[in-house]
């Protein structure tokens, strides 16, 4: 009974968890390399006069930021990854249908994956690009990934409460979604 009812969300299980190892080598990649990382960081600044002026205080904040961008996509590559394991395997034991359960578990997964990139492309394009813009940049990448993580989510939410009002039966309205 479990196993059929986990089945339809492996896929964004998986998704989830590529979304954990992601953050963690991003993590494990910093430990290493972190001074190379901001090397690089720094030369690519210094390769741009024309867009950050090369005063030593300001080549340090260009690369702050550049990094601090960086360490995001790790942490929130962490973050949605293991709260979308969480709304997953949640949703995997509710009583909605195998269509609803696979389309929300794929959204939550691949929301929770894409969006931490968001953050790397952006801290690797502030260079090049200068702040806004590498914001920018990626803005339909987070158009993208934020609604189909916060949809999962909130449908997940949605799914839990009216398990909570009708614990006996799924209200009538609701069959064509239920198993």
């Amino acid at each position: 009974m479990l196993k059929e009812a986990m089945a339809p969300v492996i896929p964004g299980l998986l998704i989830s968890f590529f979304a954990i190892a992601f953050g963690t080598g991003l993590g494990m990649t910093f430990g290493v390399y972190e001074d190379q990382i901001k090397g690089y960081l720094l030369a690519d600044v210094k390769a741009h006069p024309q867009i950050h002026e090369q005063t030593p205080e300001n080549l340090k904040k260009q690369v702050g930021d550049g990094w601090r961008y960086i360490q995001r996509a790790h942490f929130h590559a962490q973050g949605l990854g293991a709260l979308g394991v969480g709304i997953i395997v949640t949703l995997g034991l509710s009583w909605v249908s195998i269509p609803v359960k696979k389309g929300l578990a794929l959204a939550t997964g691949i929301g929770a994956f894409l969006y931490p990139f968001c953050w790397l492309i952006a801290g690797l394009r502030i260079a090049p690009m200068g702040k806004e813009a590498a914001k920018r940049s990626v803005d339909w990448l987070a158009y993208l990934s934020i609604p189909l993580f916060f949809g999962g989510l909130m449908l997940t939410l949605l799914i839990l409460f009216l398990a909570w009002l009708f614990p006996r039966e799924v209200p009538g309205f609701l069959k064509k979604f239920s198993m």
